[in-house]
């Protein structure tokens, strides 16, 4: 089996991992506009390549402590299928920092447990350890629920 090419990235003092496939590009985070009313886990939007998305705070999101974001942190913008809806549309992810491009061998991504339902696995394909390091690999197309969803389409 082929390795997978993935973008890893920090967020809480935790690793993550995104396959390159759903990457558009990676910015500087900056420039985020706060939507009203919205789920805390969202941070706002950005503005790429004259389309206006939708970026969740991955720390608020997987359920961690709110922290302070700094010249180092990113929004990766990926394209993904919702899983809600099938649908494709954009969806950036405020990381505290990216790290570095990892080729992982499908046959060792673990399956992760999930202790209940709202549990952060939910929004997780899969996870590694490499070195003796754990690195969670996202599901970006589990990542905003149905109540969500009308909100951050963006057809392509």
């Amino acid at each position: 089996m082929e390795v997978i090419k993935y973008l890893t990235f920090w967020s809480a003092g935790r690793r993550f991992a995104i396959p390159f496939h759903d990457i558009r590009t990676v910015l500087v985070a900056e420039n985020i506009q706060p939507i009203p009313e919205f789920p805390d886990y969202f941070a706002g939007t950005c503005l790429w390549e004259e389309t206006n998305v939708p970026v969740i705070d991955a720390r608020k999101r997987f359920g961690f402590e709110k922290g302070e974001y700094n010249n180092r942190s990113c929004i990766i913008i990926c394209e993904t299928a919702f899983a809600v809806r099938n649908k494709l549309g954009l969806i950036g992810l405020l990381t505290d920092t990216v790290a570095e491009m990892a080729e992982i061998d499908p046959e060792k991504l673990q399956p992760c447990e999930a202790v209940n339902a709202e549990a952060y696995t939910r929004y997780l394909r899969g996870v590694y350890v490499e070195n003796g390091q754990v690195c969670y690999v996202v599901d970006t197309g589990m990542m905003v629920n149905d109540t969500d969803f009308g909100a951050v389409t963006a057809e392509r």
